[in-house]
């Protein structure tokens, strides 16, 4: 039973002392749509604070033995629960479920009266933050008074047998072409001492054990294993077998009690030196950042959010990174069936108050309760960028300012590294994100790079990379920002979004040398595109040597404005997906070292590299044709090459013109048996 008739109104001293009486008039009351987020009903638009909710609960009478519930699917963020004026219990964390017995006081037919207090000041404007949002609250291309407040998710009743499965968790915790091994944990609550049976059925095995349980809560944990499973492989790696996961709770008398269901998919995963490894095979990371899919991400519909994941899965990605906050299961559900790996975060953003590492640790056992099941999800992040709640000024960190130890970086993360590893010691995790090596350790952690945007040009990723390998192991944000394609506002407004950096825009490319805006729009998103290309392709250059995968950039802002999407809020493609997409392509032909420039009437030199991410060596024809100052010229080659594997084909010379001249380089590479075209690549150099 979902319940929908919902009031609300803002909180005042008065309203709180008597708003959860069941005789509480209510009358002049608003209509609020639940699920959403309490900004997206026009009396509330612009609320930050304390909103009261009201709702009619009407429910049939409990048989004998039964046991009623309350659950709240998403809640954002703390939230106090009352029925017919009594306290049920409180809530917090957005994403978490939280279930309540309400048996005592709905034992008969009647109708009740829920009310719920919801609390949730801006999360940006504290520092440092106490509210575990990320970029649920803080995300780019959002406006800086968003606030995602509100009862978000179904509020559901919910009614089972004497025993319920309080908290449930399965994960596969082993998996080879011999045997698979699911985990499973439950905690179960009985009303009294007694035996409870627990049937496990998962791919044709099922597997019966009889518990003894004490009153209260009882934690049981056991395993069941599969012969010679299917295995679940990425996306162009395999198929993805996915299994149905049932566990039913039986009481003595044979009588269901209560019951979970799970989709689960057998696969390992492990990560060295930022090489993933799916199944033990090295899986090269190309993949793509999500920020909330919108800004209402309540109002999504499931094949509104399945086309996201589709979309991010034919642009060529196969990884993606669940940015900073947690999405709705929907979009994981998809990443199952297409099998694109998935890096979940936490949602931790910045720096925070030292009162929070409680809080975060069991948000930690929330999120793998809820996800722990999903083969897509391959990879744990914990705290985004921790030293720090301003924006990075510069294209690569800063070694020296991380140097000294941190509360959030030294302590709040060690922390929730230990609950992950407890957890979940299936998973690899990295601990925090945007953070370079330092004293003691020197492992660091996954990098934004901003070349070509902060400072420098896009090709200077080439040095870079050579000077520092270790800050290149998995470049986890880059690319430049864009406009929208529609636009009536002005500059300012557009970049009156969070996460919008304005200034660097104006310096890059000047508003004053454009004849309008529409121009202007134009040559931000052409520009956007020409870094990104340049960013991915030097990247799988690097591929394994040191680079074990990058997010490029984010997949789309969460609303109209300045931002680093591949794609407008509005879902309109910007020119930097089909740079990506060409530069995605799994057997691409690249010029490296990457330059835009070449040396005006003098040869320059660029080394040909073929790039493939197949998984079975390919037997190709080259062709590359030469467009400079002595004219037009092709030259071929052809050969096998290795699956996995980056090879140098051979050295290209390019005679540049007078100062100013462009020349041009086309690369296709074509099937050696039948001459089918595979892919395509081009370069244009402007002689300086």
């Amino acid at each position: 039973m979902v319940l929908t008739n919902w009031r609300a109104a803002r909180s005042t001293e008065q309203l709180q002392r008597t708003f959860s009486d069941p005789d509480f008039d209510d009358t002049d009351w608003q209509l609020i749509d639940v699920p959403s987020h309490w900004q997206t009903n026009p009396g509330f638009a612009d609320f930050d604070g304390t909103l009261l909710y009201r709702a009619d609960l009407t429910v049939p009478s409990l048989q004998p033995g039964q046991r009623r519930w309350l659950r709240f699917d998403g809640l954002c963020y703390q939230g106090d629960v009352f029925l017919d004026g009594a306290y049920v219990g409180q809530t917090e964390g957005y994403f978490t479920n939280h279930r309540f017995e309400i048996t005592d006081l709905v034992s008969k037919a009647s109708t009740s009266v829920l009310a719920v207090e919801v609390s949730a000041p801006h999360g940006a404007d504290a520092d440092p933050k106490r509210h575990l949002t990320g970029w649920f609250s803080e995300g780019p291309g959002l406006s800086p008074r968003w606030n995602p407040a509100g009862i978000w998710r179904p509020v559901q009743v919910v009614d089972t047998g004497p025993v319920v499965i309080r908290h449930f968790r399965a994960q596969s915790l082993d998996a080879s072409a011999q045997s698979a091994t699911v985990g499973l944990r439950a905690v179960l609550l009985a009303d009294r001492p007694g035996d409870v049976t627990l049937t496990t059925s998962v791919a044709g095995v099922e597997d019966v054990a009889i518990h003894r349980l004490a009153a209260g809560e009882n934690r049981v944990e056991w395993q069941v294993t599969v012969p010679e499973p299917e295995l679940w492989w990425p996306i162009g790696c395999g198929d993805q077998p996915l299994f149905d996961l049932s566990v039913i709770a039986t009481t003595a008398d044979g009588a269901i009690t209560d019951r979970k269901q799970r989709k689960i998919g057998f696969r390992s995963t492990s990560m060295r030196d930022f090489i993933l490894r799916i199944n033990n095979k090295r899986t090269f990371g190309r993949g793509i950042n999500i920020g909330p899919l919108t800004t209402d991400l309540s109002s999504m519909t499931t094949a509104q959010i399945h086309a996201e994941a589709d979309a991010i899965a034919d642009a060529g990605f196969n990884i993606v990174r669940v940015r900073g906050h947690v999405t709705r299961h929907e979009f994981i559900d998809r990443c199952d069936e297409l099998g694109l790996l998935v890096w979940q975060d936490l949602p931790l953003v910045g720096s925070y108050s030292r009162g929070i590492t409680t809080t975060a640790e069991q948000q930690v056992r929330d999120m793998i309760d809820l996800f722990a099941h999903h083969p897509s999800i391959v990879v744990w992040g914990g705290h985004l960028r921790p030293h720090t709640n301003e924006p990075r000024r510069t294209a690569a960190p800063d070694l020296r300012q991380q140097q000294i130890p941190s509360w959030n970086r030294t302590i709040l993360d060690r922390s929730i590294r230990r609950a992950f590893e407890h957890d979940d010691p299936t998973r690899p995790i990295v601990i925090h994100s945007d953070v370079a090596p330092h004293i003691p350790h020197l492992s660091g952690s996954d990098i934004g790079l901003y070349f070509g945007w902060l400072d420098g040009q896009a090709s200077d990723i080439s040095e870079y990379a050579k000077t520092l390998p270790r800050l290149v192991r998995w470049v986890s944000d880059m690319g430049a920002q864009a406009l929208p394609h529609k636009t009536n506002a002005d500059l300012d407004q557009l970049v009156d979004v969070q996460g919008a950096d304005g200034d660097t825009l104006r310096s890059i490319i000047p508003l004053a040398t454009y004849e309008d805006m529409s121009s202007y729009v134009e040559a931000t998103r052409t520009y956007q595109a020409d870094v990104l290309k340049t960013m991915i392709e030097s990247l799988r250059i690097l591929k394994y040597e040191p680079t074990g995968g990058f997010f490029a950039g984010l997949w789309k802002g969460a609303g109209p404005g300045l931002s680093r999407g591949l794609n407008d809020a509005d879902g309109t493609p910007r020119p930097a997906l089909d740079a990506a997409r060409t530069a995605l392509q799994p057997l691409l032909p690249v010029l490296y070292p990457a330059t835009t420039t070449l040396s005006a009437r003098a040869t320059s030199t660029l080394a040909l590299h073929l790039c493939n991410d197949e998984t079975a060596d390919r037997a190709v024809e080259i062709e590359a044709t030469i467009e400079d100052q002595r004219g037009r010229q092709t030259r071929r080659w052809a050969g096998i090459i290795p699956a996995d594997d980056v090879v140098f084909i051979d050295d290209l010379n390019i005679r540049g013109g007078r100062l100013g001249s462009e020349m041009r380089v086309g690369i296709a590479i074509r099937d050696a048996d039948t001459h089918q075209e595979l892919s395509t690549n081009s370069y244009i150099f402007v002689a300086d």
